[in-house]
């Protein structure tokens, strides 16, 4: 898909990127890098900032990111830890340690359960739904303040491409084991 050049209006890190790439390699449009290095750099800017709004409640992404996804749940705020992976904003690896982590600070509660003899539920404390509720409401306006640059206009615009985006994605069938970064045979 090829895109017309467009000039710049706003520097940041990326529009450096596409320059560089559109004076080495002309034959090729960068315009990709443009969305998904945004994407990126936005994100990991997130990140640094939602540690530090946590930080003070004695939480970091990852723990609030449980205890969050728990609260989101309703009652009996309670998943097994294959839901809780799909329901947060955490990756499966070393959920088990997240969720042991979670349980010393006593937000989660393991039991077993009913419906499968080698699973468990974890299960959101009193304490833990207290905390999660005081970190929600952080979150929730530090996040707007960093959107604050976008009126809402623009806001409802960027989340209905990133919904179109992110539903694409998550709908299309999974890329070949072959095509994975990590997976490719040397040549």
């Amino acid at each position: 898909m090829s895109r017309q050049k467009t000039p710049q209006v706003q520097t940041d890190s990326i529009a450096r990127f596409i320059q560089d790439w559109q004076r080495e390699r002309p034959d090729l449009d960068p315009w990709p890098l443009g969305i998904l290095g945004r994407s990126s750099r936005i994100y990991a800017h997130f990140l640094r900032r939602a540690d530090g709004w946590l930080s003070p409640l004695g939480l970091t992404w990852e723990t609030f990111s449980l205890i969050a996804a728990l609260r989101r749940s309703g009652k009996p705020w309670e998943l097994n830890p294959t839901e809780l992976q799909r329901q947060s904003l955490l990756t499966s690896g070393a959920m088990t340690n997240r969720i042991d982590r979670v349980e010393a600070l006593g937000f989660v509660a393991r039991r077993p359960d009913p419906a499968d003899r080698r699973g468990v539920i974890v299960r959101l404390t009193s304490t833990g739904r207290t905390l999660a509720n005081k970190a929600i409401a952080v979150h929730f306006r530090e996040t707007a303040a960093m959107l604050a640059t976008l009126n809402s206009r623009e806001t409802a615009e960027l989340d209905r491409l990133l919904a179109k985006l992110l539903a694409d994605f998550e709908q299309a069938p999974p890329a070949p084991a072959s095509s994975r970064p990590g997976n490719r045979k040397a040549s």
